[in-house]
């Protein structure tokens, strides 16, 4: 039997909001990686009705397969959940990327799509190929071998711009004619530099779920975006960057947007509890018997009110962000959360019934050193006094568009090390979750590379490992340029004890 009707199918029925539309102008939008995972991505489902809105357009929409080697050796070729057919059989082929790490993916899913990956070997009667989503606006230069056009900032505000082109170009240069210039249209034939960003005007907000289903990450979970962007001054952030300036959207609108059959509602945003609504909105949808949930909430912000809400919308274990291991390192973070906001969230999770409250942080910031693990573990001992904690620790990795573009990645055996003594001292106090390492440097690399750091994944997408990058990055000619920059708690985030500072690491503040 086929994928679509063994695997796909079954997924399609459990769906609520799936859109069927036959159109002459057809877009696959795909998410690399499986269908659990980019059923998860507002910003994904936000593009999938976009384009079924417009006229003359139809979008379905295309997953990486959960076992893409068992995939390929059933000889079938990708198909679209809404009706099976060829995912490749389109005028755009489009993909929306959250994650670096899923650079590979993207050459994988162009791969099964029976897509040639790299742009130069396609011609007009390919696909176009278009990428955007969280990855192109943190770095776009590693997709350039791979795409036609590159979206970076907003989506709301570039589908009707392709749309409109896809309507009228009579070929590939006619197409590119059509959209070059736009705000946050990067064409990698005709670019060498990344445009403009896309910023969506206030009255195409708010992003809101089109379908529900039981098999995304957030199971039967309709999402609604409270606020775009950020106020928060946080140097390590994209938030404020990469999403444009904050915008609040109206309680009302987010109510409004809610359909009346939704048990379980998630509010987006990277600040919500600076999201003056969150309470009435939150108090409006628990007294409807609605679940809700929340990204992490700031610890300078949490009171016993906001708390209540939470657990009556069945929210079990709070979870907040300090982001660094010590005060000294948020101050440098500008992250403006204390020790004592820290202290006060567990107080008011153990007074109010949580299970517990889980912290998440970074480790490897340039400035850090031992005395700043050993406040981790003190303060994390003091904090499993007063309720259960969890600590999801990650490694800094630094982006560009940030002030931590040119700070050096602390390296995989400084993480590891300060990892395992973290573990060592904390077995017995914390429930820890790590992410690895090898595979962060791998991310740092992705996240500040340029087409040839493309090319390298192209070399491996095949049969991915840590070994296998090193070995390609070698092949292509990759050196870490930031390695010698020496960032000081003493001086601002972009600014260096090195002497010797490469062009890219000078003046990169927001």
């Amino acid at each position: 039997m086929s994928y679509w009707r063994t695997t796909i199918k079954p997924l399609l029925d459990d769906e609520t909001g799936t859109i069927y539309k036959q159109a002459p102008v057809r877009v696959t939008l795909a998410f690399p990686n499986r269908y659990s995972v980019g059923m998860a991505s507002l910003g994904y489902q936000v593009i999938y009705r976009m384009f079924n809105q417009e006229e003359g357009v139809a979008c379905e929409r295309a997953f990486l397969p959960d076992d893409v080697d068992a995939f390929e050796r059933t000889g079938q070729a990708l198909p679209t959940v809404e009706t099976g057919r060829d995912a490749g059989d389109c005028e755009l082929f489009a993909l929306s990327v959250s994650f670096e790490l899923d650079l590979t993916n993207i050459i994988r899913t162009l791969d099964v799509a029976g897509l040639r990956p790299l742009r130069e070997e396609r011609d007009d009667s390919d696909a176009l190929v278009m990428i955007g989503g969280p990855f192109t606006s943190s770095n776009p230069y590693p997709l350039t071998p791979f795409a036609d056009i590159i979206v970076i900032g907003d989506g709301e505000q570039i589908v009707p711009v392709i749309s409109e082109a896809l309507r009228e170009a009579t070929s590939r240069e006619d197409f590119y004619d059509l959209i070059d210039g736009m705000p946050g249209i990067f064409l990698p034939a005709r670019h060498a530099h990344e445009p403009k960003w896309a910023t969506a005007p206030k009255e195409l907000l708010p992003a809101y779920s089109q379908i529900v289903t039981p098999h995304s990450e957030l199971s039967n979970m309709f999402l609604v975006e409270a606020q775009r962007g950020c106020p928060r001054p946080c140097t390590f952030c994209l938030a404020r960057t990469m999403y444009g300036p904050n915008r609040n959207n109206q309680a009302q609108e987010l109510l409004d947007t809610i359909p009346d059959w939704v048990e379980k509602v998630g509010l987006v945003g990277a600040a919500l509890s600076d999201f003056p609504h969150t309470k009435y909105v939150g108090r409006t949808l628990t007294d409807r018997g609605i679940k809700l949930g929340v990204s992490s909430i700031r610890a300078d912000t949490v009171d016993a009110e906001l708390a209540e809400i939470l657990k009556a919308g069945g929210l079990r274990t709070f979870t907040v962000a300090s982001d660094a291991p010590s005060e000294r390192l948020r101050r440098w973070l500008k992250k403006g959360i204390t020790t004592e906001d820290l202290t006060k969230t567990a107080h008011i999770s153990r007074d109010l019934g949580f299970k517990g409250v889980k912290v998440y942080m970074m480790i490897g910031l340039g400035p850090e050193n031992d005395d700043d693990i050993t406040e981790l573990i003190e303060f994390t001992k003091d904090l499993a006094k007063i309720n259960r904690i969890a600590l999801g620790i990650s490694p800094f990795v630094p982006k560009r568009h940030t002030p931590h573009f040119a700070d050096p990645f602390a390296g995989v055996q400084t993480i590891e090390k300060r990892m395992k003594r973290i573990q060592k001292e904390l077995r017995t106090t914390a429930e820890l979750r790590n992410v690895s390492a090898k595979w962060a440097w791998v991310e740092s690399v992705i996240a500040r590379g340029g087409p040839e750091v493309g090319m390298a994944a192209y070399q491996i997408y095949r049969n991915e490992s840590i070994g296998a990058w090193k070995k390609a990055l070698e092949e292509v000619g990759w050196s870490d340029e930031f390695e010698a920059n020496t960032p000081s708690i003493g001086l601002p985030p972009g600014q260096y004890e090195s002497k010797d500072v490469s062009a890219h690491a000078q003046g990169l503040a927001i």
